[in-house]
């Protein structure tokens, strides 16, 4: 008989006092609690800890257009879903999507982890935003850069990791005359 407090897909349900959003200066300081009707998870300062290291060095490889350091940082079956383009699934898709946006962006951000929730032992997600400049290599044409981000992640040998990321832009539709879609 199935648990009527478990999703089909075997997660607990959560109520609205499950989510607790922290923002990284204070999560080192307190732990976490994420509570279902029967079951509690503890989200603990070391997890939110590692997640937001793992985003900081997603940020990093980023920055520095590193192919190996960022695809390292997903699941072996991790995905990729950036607009106008088609999801990029496992690693190799996922090392041809960051050589061709390194070799045609560079970008100068400052990064936010707006929230953090842990879900379960394995699964966790959270929600960034980056803002800063994004110049066009093949011109060095600069533009503001504004997006925001969703990282669904799984802890895999005990290691948090990057199982799917999304990300749209926060900018006008409407810039300089020139309608962005």
């Amino acid at each position: 008989m199935p648990n009527p407090h478990l999703s089909k897909w075997g997660y607990p349900f959560l109520d609205r006092k499950a989510t607790y959003k922290a923002k990284y200066s204070s999560l080192s300081s307190q732990s976490l609690l994420l509570h279902s009707r029967n079951q509690q998870a503890i989200m603990s300062p070391t997890d939110a800890d590692e997640i937001s290291a793992l985003l900081h060095a997603y940020g990093k490889a980023l920055k520095s257009r590193n192919v190996d350091e960022a695809v390292a940082l997903y699941t072996e079956d991790g995905v990729i879903m950036p607009p106008h383009f088609s999801a990029s699934t496992g690693t190799e898709a996922l090392r041809d999507s960051y050589t061709r946006i390194f070799a045609t962006i560079q970008l100068v951000i400052t990064f936010q982890i707006e929230e953090i929730v842990v879900m379960s032992p394995e699964w966790a997600f959270a929600r960034t935003t980056a803002e800063g400049t994004k110049t066009i290599l093949a011109t060095q044409e600069s533009e503001p850069h504004a997006n925001q981000e969703l990282f669904i992640l799984r802890r895999e040998h005990g290691k948090w990791l990057i199982a799917r990321y999304a990300f749209s832009s926060m900018k006008p539709l409407v810039q300089n005359g020139i309608r962005r879609s």
